[in-house]
């Protein structure tokens, strides 16, 4: 079954990073007051985008885990820090780049696992969809998606 995932209109983004502050300041508890977006935005100098994961069905990132860190949960790969051990095979996995490991494998009670969880815990939902200036990033359905890929193969034919 496919899940809802953040989808990027590229030519849309402007590089302000305005998500990713959004992000951070919404997972901001008080055990972590770092600044931990979960997502980047990358830039060069034709465009900007933020890399965000796509909640991948075979989920590759989940497969490579050797502690079940990350798993799918209620339509999402969600990620356990208490299980990481730093190993980073996560981030090599991801095709999206949208999985990240900070800290330390020798203080893994300092290890942050970040990505993307649709901010499940926040019922307005997406924090960094709600705030992009430019409405580059939305929700993208798997209604949406057939309905967006029938759309294309009428235009083919």
């Amino acid at each position: 079954m496919k899940t809802a995932y953040i989808h990027v209109e590229t030519q849309r983004c402007i590089g302000c990073r305005t998500c990713e502050v959004s992000c951070a300041v919404n997972h901001q508890s008080d055990a972590r007051k770092e600044f931990s977006p979960r997502l980047r935005v990358y830039k060069t100098s034709d465009i900007s985008s933020p890399a965000v994961c796509h909640q991948c069905e075979s989920a590759p990132c989940a497969s490579v885990c050797p502690t079940g860190a990350l798993s799918k949960r209620n339509g999402i790969i969600a990620a356990d820090e208490a299980l990481c051990i730093g190993c980073k095979s996560c981030i090599m996995a991801c095709p999206f780049g949208a999985v990240d490991v900070v800290g330390e494998a020798v203080a893994p009670q300092k290890i942050a696992l970040l990505k993307c969880d649709m901010c499940q815990h926040d019922p307005q939902g997406p924090a960094c969809v709600s705030v992009c200036p430019t409405d580059a990033l939305s929700i993208m359905t798997p209604e949406r998606l057939e309905q967006l890929s029938m759309q294309k193969r009428h235009a083919v034919f």
